[in-house]
């Protein structure tokens, strides 16, 4: 049996005590008792399973994705609430293993989950797992709100400031400094995206439940708003709010000079929009070849370039920008050349076939099985042991269906005409089309594309498209086999085999 542990705690406090070793010594011993493999550890740090998503626990979405890959035979927690404190997030997850057949054991509880009275007595403790989650999120909220009501801050202490006696925030010494400059330069008008490169290039790191990281154009915004610099709290302007207990560190009028000249930069942003918004041929469809992020269209003086929004972001990206239009041109050299060989429908059915999961889905499978039945059908009936009623019904059905099964091929026959036609006429239109129809057709055409500085590296094609692709690269190439994924002219088509290595 290949066990996989999984434990979680909720604070960081506890990542720094001693929970998360206690559950995995008590795992481990559960397992070495049974004679179980301890084939994975997932730990997820600091994460609440409150919530009715898993997208937070990074560790635990991952032990699913191995359940499902057929990788583990049983996942182990010292209690329930460890793997979920919602009801609907317990009884899903658990469906899940199950329908894979992997075992769930809740070494505290010992509750089978595949019986009845497992099931039953899981729910009454999904139940009470979530009443206390609940429960405690209730009495947080009030402890929250007696703190707000006594003048302190509730939440992580923001960047630039520390805590000082008695848990009152203080400047810190060590990013003050940063936190100034930031506010310098945003009131000289600077950027969002120049001050953050500016607070990483000082080797400043953001502070909060997310670690420290590199600071991005969204961060500083945050930051540069957070009206906790002044002395307040959130909610708190009035003359009748509670006195706050820690006094500001960054003067009234530096907040104001940078407030006044962010509104002004982006009243001048919104009007630059408005002047310039449109549909470019690659919008939302372009992805850098660096770091994955999606690539970004500005106009400027007039003249759309593509920058990756990573870099935008602050990211340490070397994508370089460059004019839309060189893409649009290599773009249209390539669908150009696009060659569809006479013979493409049997070449493309080879390639459906070679490539299909499941090859007992073939039409021509099917017309074979049915006309196996229809032979054995004939010679029960021959032999007797098959009355002539039945016989009847059942040939008649066989014919229907072997019907259907032969329209059902001439109407694939008809949707590969028509996709070929599609492609034949695309590349001719390109040339000639406008922005917002060069975005439909290559929509048509591609899921993605990528890019790489001022090149076009490779196009990933929709898949119902993809075999011709395969067959055009084949064409030019002069190759028989369906391994390859490489393209000319500098253009890969990627995406095509995703089983198998590109040669």
């Amino acid at each position: 049996m290949r066990a996989a542990a999984y434990c979680r705690v909720s604070s960081d406090e506890q990542v720094d005590g001693f929970s998360l070793d206690a559950q995995r010594r008590i795992i481990e011993d559960a397992c070495l008792t049974r004679g179980w493999t301890l084939a994975e550890v997932y730990v997820d740090e600091g994460k609440s399973a409150r919530g009715d998503t898993v997208n937070k626990r990074p560790a635990f979405k991952r032990m699913m994705e191995d359940a499902e890959a057929g990788l583990l035979d049983v996942v182990v927690v010292h209690k329930l609430d460890r793997f979920a404190r919602n009801i609907r997030v317990t009884f899903e997850y658990l469906e899940l293993l199950a329908h894979h057949n992997v075992k769930f054991v809740a070494v505290a509880q010992d509750v089978d989950y595949t019986k009845p009275e497992g099931r039953m007595f899981m729910g009454m403790l999904a139940t009470l797992a979530q009443y206390y989650s609940d429960n405690l999120a209730q009495e947080t909220r009030k402890g929250k709100a007696e703190r707000k009501a006594q003048g302190l801050y509730n939440g992580s202490i923001p960047f630039g400031m520390i805590k000082g006696d008695h848990g009152v925030p203080v400047a810190d010494p060590s990013t003050l400094a940063g936190l100034q400059m930031a506010f310098e330069m945003s009131a000289e008008g600077h950027s969002d995206r120049h001050v953050a490169q500016a607070l990483n290039a000082a080797g400043y790191r953001t502070r909060g439940t997310h670690g420290s990281n590199l600071f991005t154009k969204d961060t500083v915004r945050a930051m540069l708003l957070n009206r906790f610099y002044l002395g307040e709290l959130p909610g708190e302007r009035s003359a009748t709010a509670t006195p706050v207990q820690h006094v500001g560190v960054i003067e009234r009028e530096l907040w104001d000079a940078a407030r006044a000249t962010r509104e002004r930069r982006a009243l001048n942003r919104r009007e630059t929009v408005r002047r310039t918004a449109g549909i470019y041929s690659l919008s939302g469809m372009a992805v850098c070849a660096h770091c994955g992020s999606r690539m970004q269209i500005q106009p400027t003086k007039g003249k759309p370039r593509l920058n990756c929004s990573g870099r935008r972001q602050g990211k340490p990206c070397p994508a370089r920008s460059a004019a839309l239009t060189i893409y649009d041109e290599q773009i249209g050299a390539y669908l150009g050349t696009f060659i569809i060989p006479d013979n493409y429908q049997a070449r493309l059915y080879e390639y459906v076939v070679a490539t299909r999961p499941d090859p007992g889905n073939d039409v021509v499978d099917q017309r074979r099985r049915l006309e196996a039945q229809a032979e054995r059908l004939r010679d029960l009936y021959l032999l007797g042991d098959v009355e002539r009623s039945q016989y009847v019904v059942e040939r008649e059905r066989l014919k229907r269906d072997l019907t259907l099964l032969d329209m059902r091929a001439q109407g694939q026959v008809s949707r590969l005409d028509g996709l070929a036609e599609l492609l034949a006429n695309v590349r001719m239109a390109w040339n000639s089309a406008m922005p917002e129809q060069r975005n439909r057709l290559a929509r048509l055409l591609f899921e993605e594309i990528l890019i790489n500085d001022d090149q076009v590296a490779a196009v990933k094609p929709r898949p119902e498209l993809a075999g011709f692709f395969l067959l055009d690269y084949q064409q030019r190439a002069g190759l028989s086999h369906t391994c390859c994924t490489g393209g000319p002219d500098g253009i890969r088509t990627r995406g095509l085999r995703r089983d198998r290595p590109a040669c």
